[in-house]
Parts: C-alpha cells; sequence; structure tokens
C-alpha cells in the first residue's frame, strides 16, 4: 500500500499543493512530482511524520530547522565520546585509537538514531491530524492513499534555502565584484541542490498548466485534486490566512530578494533551460523557447493597439524586439546600463526589411537607431513597457529582476517626464521555472515596478495588480556611485532643479 502525500496552504486565495523536483540522478527532463512512499508498518499517520522526518524542507515548514537539530545532537555525542575514550587510555597507542574509532562511530550510529526520535516528537506535537488532515482512497482496487495536509504557509524561498549557507546579498556582492574588478568569475556561486520544492496552484495542475509526473495527470488523482481543493476552500471560508510576512528591515529584504534569484538561477541551470551565456547566475536568463514567448506577445490584444513599445535590451527579449519592428511598431530600447542615451528610437518606416533583424540586437539598435534624450520623451507617449524578469509572482504580478533596477529606473523617469500612464500596459516574458506563487508582497517597495500580464512560451497570465507604479524618481533609493556614472541621472537632477520637467 502507498501514501501519497500533499502539504496543503492557502496563497492569495488559492490553495496551493507542496511539489518537488528531485535532483539526485541525472535525467534528461525533470518533473514536479508529490511525496510518494510505501506505508509503514506503523500506520498513515506515522508515514506522514516520516516524509517530513526526511526532509528539510518539509521540517521548515514546521518551523523545525532539521540540519541545525541534527548538527547540534551529533556535535554533542562526538564530544561525549572524545571524553569516554580519554578517561579510557591505555599504555599502548594503537588500541587507544582504535577504540577511540569504535566509540566514536558507535557514538555517531546512536546520535541519528536519537535525533530522529527528537526530530520525530517535535513533528508530532507540530501536527494535527485531528482537524487539519484529510485522506483519501482512490478505488476500492487501488493500492494508493491519498493524505492531504492543511499547513500554515512558510515560505519556498526560505526553506528551499536551508542548509545552503553561502548564498549572498546584492550588496555584497556589488562589495565583492568591486574588491575584484579584474576577476570575472566573482558572481553568485551556482548551488548544486538535490531536491527543490514549490507550491503549485491546484487549479494550475488541474488545468494542465504545469509540467508535471503523469501520475498527477491520472483520472482517478484528478477527481481527488479537486475535492481537495474545494475542501481547502471551505475550511478557509470563514478565516483570514492571507500570507504576513513581518518587514523588519531592508537587510532581510535584500538577503530575501538574493535568495529567491540564487533559487531561480540554480533552478534553471539544473533543468537545461538556459541557453548562452552560462551560467544564468547574475543575468537575466535567456531561457529556452523566449521565441514562443514573444509569439504569444503579439497575439494580445494591447500588442495589436499599441503604436510605441518599450522593451528592455536582454538577450531573451531580442525575438519579441524583432517581431515588434515586424509589426511596424515603433521600438524604444534603453541603452545598456544607461550609460549614454536614454533610449534608442527605431521606426521600422525608415528602415529597409533586412535590417529589422540587425535593428533588433543591443549593437544594431546602438547603429541603426535615433538617439533620445530626456526631453524628447514628453513628445511621445508609451503604451506598453516590456521588462526582463528573474523571478516573478504570476498571482500579484510582484518582480525581481537581476539586482540592479534598471527597469524600475527607467519606468520612474518615463513617468516623471509623462509619457506613461496608468494606462500604459507592463508586460514580462519569462519561463514557467521562473514563477514563484508565494513571493511576498513586502519585497516590493515604492520603487520597484509590477507587472500586469505575464507571457511564458505556454499561457498568458493576467495578475492583479496589487501595487503602485513608481511615479518618479526616488534619489533616496539611489546611491551616489550611481548617479555619478549615468549621465541620464545627471540630466534628469539638473532638469529638476530647473523646473523644465513641470513645464
Amino acid at each position: 500500500m502507498k501514501l501519497m502525500f500533499f502539504p496543503v496552504t492557502m496563497i492569495e486565495e488559492f490553495p496551493h499543493v507542496l511539489l518537488y523536483y528531485n535532483f539526485s540522478r541525472k535525467r534528461d527532463r525533470y518533473f514536479l512530482s508529490p511525496f510518494e512512499v510505501e506505508i509503514s508498518k506503523h500506520g498513515s499517520q506515522r508515514t506522514v511524520c516520516d516524509i517530513i522526518r526526511s526532509s528539510d524542507f518539509l521540517c521548515g515548514l514546521l518551523n523545525i530547522n532539521r540540519p541545525t537539530i541534527l548538527k547540534q545532537i551529533t556535535t554533542n555525542i562526538i564530544s561525549t565520546g572524545s571524553i569516554t575514550t580519554e578517561t579510557n587510555l591505555t599504555s599502548t597507542s594503537d588500541t587507544c585509537e582504535k577504540s577511540s574509532r569504535r566509540a566514536l562511530s558507535c557514538s555517531t550510529a546512536t546520535g541519528i538514531n536519537n535525533s530522529n526520535d527528537l526530530l520525530l516528537t517535535m513533528i508530532e506535537e507540530k501536527l494535527d491530524f485531528k482537524h487539519k488532515c484529510m485522506f483519501y482512497s482512490t478505488g476500492p482496487t487501488s493500492d494508493l492513499c491519498i493524505c492531504a495536509l492543511d499547513v500554515d504557509h512558510n515560505s519556498s524561498v526560505l526553506c528551499n534555502a536551508i542548509g545552503y549557507s553561502n548564498l549572498q546579498t546584492d550588496e555584497e556582492l556589488i562589495v565583492e565584484k568591486s574588491n575584484n574588478t579584474d576577476d570575472k568569475n566573482k558572481k553568485t556561486r551556482h548551488q548544486h541542490r538535490q531536491y527543490i520544492h514549490q507550491w503549485i496552484c491546484i487549479r494550475d495542475v488541474i488545468d494542465s498548466l504545469i509540467t508535471c509526473n503523469h501520475i498527477l495527470k491520472s483520472k482517478n488523482i484528478q477527481e481527488i485534486l479537486v475535492k481537495m481543493d474545494l475542501w481547502h476552500k471551505e475550511r478557509y471560508q470563514t478565516k483570514d490566512n492571507q500570507i504576513k510576512s513581518d518587514r523588519t528591515s531592508m537587510t532581510d529584504i535584500k538577503l530575501f530578494k538574493g535568495k529567491a534569484r540564487q533559487l531561480i538561477w540554480d533552478l534553471m541551470e539544473m533543468k537545461n533551460e538556459v541557453r548562452f551565456p552560462r551560467p544564468s547566475h547574475g543575468r537575466i536568463p535567456n531561457f529556452r523557447y523566449c521565441e514562443l514567448a514573444a509569439e504569444n506577445v503579439t497575439g494580445l490584444e494591447c500588442f495589436q493597439r499599441a503604436r510605441v513599445i518599450k522593451i528592455n535590451p536582454s538577450l531573451a527579449q531580442e525575438p519579441l524586439r524583432y517581431l515588434t519592428l515586424t509589426y511596424n511598431k515603433v521600438l524604444l530600447t534603453p541603452t545598456p546600463a544607461l550609460e549614454s542615451v536614454f533610449f534608442y528610437k527605431l521606426d521600422p518606416k525608415f528602415l529597409r526589411r533586412n535590417q529589422l533583424e540587425w535593428a533588433a540586437t543591443k549593437t544594431g539598435a546602438a547603429e541603426l537607431g535615433t538617439a533620445l534624450q530626456l526631453t524628447s520623451l514628453k513628445q511621445i507617449h508609451v503604451d506598453i513597457v516590456i521588462v526582463a524578469s528573474v523571478v516573478v509572482n504570476p498571482i500579484t504580478g510582484a518582480r525581481l529582476g537581476k539586482g540592479k533596477g534598471y527597469a524600475d529606473l527607467e519606468y520612474a523617469i518615463m513617468s516623471q517626464m509623462g509619457c506613461v500612464t496608468n494606462e500604459t500596459v507592463v508586460i514580462t516574458t519569462c519561463h514557467e521555472s521562473q514563477l514563484i506563487n508565494d513571493l511576498p508582497n513586502d519585497i516590493m517597495e515604492e520603487h520597484d515596478l509590477a507587472v500586469d500580464i505575464i507571457v511564458t512560451p505556454k499561457r498568458y497570465i493576467y495578475t492583479k495588480r496589487v501595487f503602485q507604479r513608481p511615479e518618479r524618481v526616488y534619489w533616496n533609493k539611489i546611491d551616489s556611485d550611481m548617479i555619478t556614472t549615468i549621465p541620464v541621472l545627471q540630466e534628469l537632477k539638473r532638469l529638476e532643479e530647473q523646473d523644465i520637467i513641470k513645464q
């Protein structure tokens, strides 16, 4: 008899289940899978506890730091074993060494068992099978039992980071790069992970929008997922269990953002879902099938109506820049890192057909485009802004770039110059693996830009639009080094001081 285990939680009014990738064995393709084991002789509830006991992530959901507990107990047992060995010294050094090795190996094995028992006790104390658990049968002839356990939400980003102590914040990376300007390898390090867990909306699994294990596509499992979705919604009809995270300090937000980016970069590298340049760490991922995402954007009604479209210069959006020109749209693309002018304007009326592909590249845009200064933006209205992303929340539209803040800054400047309004649609194209459903709202600050529509190679996602867009440049968020290295910011500050923008 087998048990399939689904931790269930509520995220933004949608029931979610926990699925995971298994990277312990090398495969051509990886799929999200549920937890599935043989039911132990102690019963199904004990089996659920054993599943949680074996996973750092699942213990993290219950606010149990499994690696720390195991390390503490092992350290205590090793120290106890060494004291015992010292008190039983003999005259022969070989005998002493052998006895100490035997004592250490025995104590370590005992410690692991004791630590498991301690973890099991802690897990059993935190679980409420009577009120928060539901068991489902897949049929009289089936040997599969399904368990849904309602758990309080805990961030997948933080739980996936358990056991990976060398994650760095954006500030640490900037300091490291400034101290090692000649070493190009000093970037966020790729970390191979055995498992990566994600909260997945139950409706997305039922509607086959997620690439998951084939067992979740069977008719019996699909019917139980529908029941599970209804059961969890009924539990939360009279409760307010929205995600509430404590906004403690700027350092915590930066650390969280760094962990979220690292998680997505690691996931896409291990799933081989990125193209050149690799590794994708520290960059906007040039994801596979970005051409399909670009084609999907052209099917949007807002795209077909638009006249002027601003698209970031990342490699993953190059096919979209090309299609924008082929559809006779005026393309605005920023200069890389805003090094010189603000935008290059590319009007297909003044380009030959064989120049469009070259114009969609960074170098081609600089060669064939018209340089736009800040004051020129007052005569332009941008209908669509397309930004690149590393991480996106498909429910709320919260997004993270690679950490430089250029997309947020560009929109703030355009808003201050009056060329974008609330009617302007903000879109991002990304891979399905870049979506994190429980990316918290608190990471979005007043200068951060959220998205209205997410376009992947498989689907369109319309977000809730719960965030205010930046209306101007917030100088207190920009350091002095950034102002001195970006001429556009210097020009904007001069225009502000002379009140030219208001005029």
